[in-house]
């Protein structure tokens, strides 16, 4: 009888360790995901110097938006892919051109944008998965003409600006008791580049540094229905 308790006891212990060991892993994993590491690609020109030609949203008499039928660029910063097509087809493009480009799912990530101390302009992207529907974040590094550098961070919803209405996003920048914080609504990809600061959370040189370690700025990025 004692044997058998010996055994019993050993058992579940044996058990609770296991299920500790897939708990763990389960969350570590979860973890993963939640946190991405994006290296920089070069800008070679400015988002906004793309055409915008074939980004003019238009309705049809009943009000149908119809800019989901129509030709867009490539969402990553610069003019180093030429790429256009429909809404639908920028999600394969960017797994299968821009391979860099990852894909966190959660409302809530942190986005670590690797390498912002390297010299000259460049651009970091990653996939934001939640609320049904897929969010591109993007930090971009400008020069411009007069030398100075400025940084440019966004959030553009793959769909139309309609879609993008119900949705708002938060950017967290916390490092050394300092804290910045923007909040705003996403853009609909189908509204075109993003050229103002009314788009973007704009900052120089001097507040990454702050907010950055040893290069990677870490951006925590919440998305939430309006």
């Amino acid at each position: 009888m004692l044997f058998f308790t010996h055994c019993f006891g050993f058992v579940l212990d044996l058990v609770h360790f296991r299920y500790q060991h897939c708990k763990a892993k389960t969350a570590f994993s979860a973890a993963i995901q939640l946190v991405c590491v994006v290296r920089p690609t070069r800008s070679l020109t400015h988002l906004a110097t793309r055409s915008t030609l074939s980004l003019h949203q238009r309705t049809t008499a009943n009000g149908e938006d119809v800019s989901e039928r129509r030709l867009l660029s490539c969402p990553c910063p610069g003019a180093s892919c030429g790429w256009e097509g429909p809404l639908k087809a920028i999600l394969p493009h960017l797994a299968i051109s821009h391979r860099s480009v990852a894909t966190l799912r959660g409302e809530s990530v942190v986005f670590l944008a690797a390498g912002i101390h390297l010299p000259g302009a460049a651009g970091w992207v990653t996939v934001q998965s939640c609320l049904g529907h897929h969010f591109v974040l993007v930090l971009e590094k400008q020069e411009r003409r007069d030398g100075r550098q400025r940084f440019l961070l966004f959030v553009l919803l793959l769909g139309t600006s309609r879609q993008a209405e119900g949705f708002s996003y938060r950017l967290v920048l916390n490092r050394n008791r300092r804290r910045l914080t923007w909040e705003a609504t996403p853009r609909g990809l189908t509204e075109g580049p993003v050229t103002t600061s009314t788009d973007s959370l704009i900052f120089d040189t001097v507040i990454a540094q702050l907010f950055a370690d040893n290069g990677s700025l870490a951006i925590n990025v919440t998305i939430s229905t309006c």
